[in-house]
C-alpha cells in the first residue's frame, strides 16, 4: 500500500520549514506541535504514576512512622474527605522533608537510590530530580492564565506561580478566587505542578490562618522555607483548626437563633485563633444539645462563648469587660450567660466540683504566686506539646528552666523540688495523652 503524500512529507519536514499541511505556519508551530503535545502528555501520565509510586514507597516502608504522625491530629469522627486530605499532606511531607537517618537523607533521596527509580525514562527523571528540597506552601488562588492554568500567589513570599495540572484531580473543583491552597508545588518545566493534590480552604479564613502560620515563623526564627519544613506538624495543625472552624460555621442548627450566635461570634472575632473559636463552638453545641431554651440575646451568648472559651484556653484578651464592650453588652450579662453554660454543660453528679473550679479559676482575683506561675508553665507546655509532640529531653529541659527560674525568684522555699519535678512531668504526660496523641 502506498503512503499518503502528506504523511510522508510531514515525517521528513524540518521543524523550521513551512508545514506541508498548507497552513502557512512553520512545521514546529503546526503539525509538529501536535507531536510535541503528545510526548508532553506521555510525560505527564508517567509523572502521575511516579507520584503515586513515591507515596506507596512511603506507606510501605515507613507505615508505622506515618501512622504515628497522623495520630498527632484529632481526626476521630471527622469527615472522610478531611481525613484523606490530612493523610495526603502528611505522606507528602514525609517524602520530601522527613529525615530517615542522621545525615538528613529524605525518603525522596532514598527513593531515587532504589530500584523504583530505574522504571522512569530519562525525560521523566529530569523532571523529578528538580523536586529535591520541596517544602509545603500556602497560596492564594488568584485566577487562571491565558492557557486556563491556575495561578496562585504565595502568601508568605508574595511570588505568583502558574500551576500546570497533570490531571484534573489535582485541583479542587469548587475552589473560587481568593481561596487558599496548602500543599506542595513542585517544578514543572518553567512553571509548577501540584504534588498529588492541594488542601483547599475558604477565603474567609485566609487572614486568621496566615497570622497563625506566620506566628510559627516568628517562634522559629528561620527563613520560611525552613520553618514550613521543620514545623510542619504545627503548620498543618493550624490548617486543620481553620478548616474545622469553617466547617463548624456551616453546621445545621435546629433554630436560626442558635446559628445566629455562632455567626455573631465569627463577625466579632476576626483576630481570635481558630482553636479558640472551635472551643466556643463545642461549648455551644453541648449547651444546645442539653436544653431547648433559646438565647434571650444573641450578642450576650456569643460574648459569653468567647469569655468561657478564652478562659479555658488561657487566651489573651479574655477579660469580661473588654469582651462585653466589643459585643456592646453588659459584663454582668456575659457572666450570667457563662454560668448558664456551665450549669447546663456538666453532668448532675459533677456540678459541685465544676462550680468550685469555676469560682476558683474565674472569679477569684487573688492566688498563690507559685500556683500562678505553674499555671503559666502548664499553658506553655501544652502549646509546646501541641506543636512539637512528645520529646523526653525537651520536656525535661522545659521543667529544668522553670524550676531554676522559680528558685531564683524565691518561690520554692519549703518546696521539695524533686517532688515538684515529678509532678510537672506527670502533668505534661497527662496533657499529652488527654489530647489524644497516643
Amino acid at each position: 500500500m502506498e503512503k499518503k503524500a502528506g504523511a510522508s512529507n510531514m515525517a521528513e519536514t524540518p521543524r523550521n520549514a513551512l508545514c506541508p499541511c498548507g497552513s502557512g505556519k512553520k512545521y514546529k508551530h503546526c503539525c509538529g506541535k501536535k507531536e510535541a503535545v503528545s510526548i508532553s502528555s506521555l510525560i505527564d501520565r508517567e509523572l502521575i504514576e511516579c507520584m503515586n509510586d513515591m507515596r506507596q514507597f512511603v506507606l510501605q516502608r515507613y507505615e508505622r512512622e506515618a501512622e504515628e504522625l497522623l495520630d498527632q491530629f484529632p481526626l476521630d469522627e471527622m469527615p472522610e474527605e478531611l481525613e484523606l486530605g490530612m493523610q495526603i499532606m502528611v505522606v507528602n511531607w514525609m517524602l520530601f522533608c522527613w529525615p530517615v537517618d542522621e545525615t538528613g537523607q529524605t525518603i525522596f533521596s532514598a527513593y531515587r537510590k532504589s530500584r523504583h527509580w530505574e522504571r522512569w525514562r530519562p525525560s521523566v527523571q529530569a523532571h523529578i530530580e528538580r523536586w529535591e528540597g520541596a517544602v509545603p506552601s500556602l497560596g492564594e488562588f488568584i485566577g487562571y492564565d491565558d492557557d486556563n492554568r491556575p495561578v496562585v500567589r504565595d502568601l508568605l513570599m508574595g511570588e505568583e506561580k502558574i500551576v500546570h495540572l497533570l490531571t484534573s484531580d489535582q485541583w479542587p473543583s469548587v475552589i473560587e478566587t481568593g481561596d487558599v491552597v496548602f500543599g506542595f508545588l513542585v517544578p514543572y518545566q518553567d512553571v509548577f505542578t501540584c504534588f498529588t493534590a492541594v488542601f483547599p480552604l475558604p477565603a474567609s479564613g485566609k487572614d486568621r490562618l496566615l497570622r497563625a502560620i506566620q506566628q510559627e515563623g516568628e517562634w522559629s526564627g528561620q527563613p520560611s522555607a525552613l520553618w514550613m519544613r521543620d514545623r510542619f506538624v504545627a503548620v498543618l495543625s493550624d490548617v486543620l483548626l481553620e478548616w474545622l472552624w469553617q466547617f463548624a460555621k456551616q453546621f445545621k442548627w435546629d433554630d436560626p437563633k442558635q446559628a445566629a450566635v455562632i455567626r455573631e461570634l465569627d463577625e466579632n472575632e476576626p483576630e481570635a485563633p481558630a482553636a479558640l473559636l472551635n472551643q466556643a463552638f463545642a461549648i455551644w453545641a453541648i449547651y444546645c444539645g442539653k436544653t431547648s431554651r433559646l438565647p434571650h440575646s444573641v450578642p450576650v451568648y456569643a460574648a459569653a462563648l468567647r469569655y468561657v472559651a478564652g478562659h479555658l484556653m488561657k487566651a489573651e484578651g479574655s477579660e469580661v469587660e473588654d469582651i462585653a464592650d466589643r459585643y456592646d453588652v453588659m459584663p454582668e450579662d456575659v457572666r450570667s450567660a457563662a454560668l448558664d453554660f456551665f450549669l447546663m454543660a456538666v453532668d448532675d453528679e459533677d456540678d459541685e466540683e465544676w462550680l468550685d473550679d469555676w469560682e476558683e479559676d474565674w472569679f477569684e482575683e487573688e492566688g498563690d504566686e507559685l500556683d500562678a506561675r505553674i499555671n503559666e508553665w502548664i499553658d506553655d507546655i501544652d502549646l509546646m506539646l501541641m506543636r512539637e509532640g512528645w520529646d523526653e529531653k525537651r520536656v525535661n529541659r522545659h521543667i529544668d528552666r522553670a524550676i531554676r527560674s522559680w528558685r531564683n525568684e524565691g518561690l520554692l522555699e519549703e518546696v521539695n523540688e524533686k517532688e515538684l519535678r515529678k509532678e510537672l512531668r506527670d502533668v505534661a504526660w497527662e496533657i499529652f495523652t488527654d489530647r489524644g496523641f497516643i
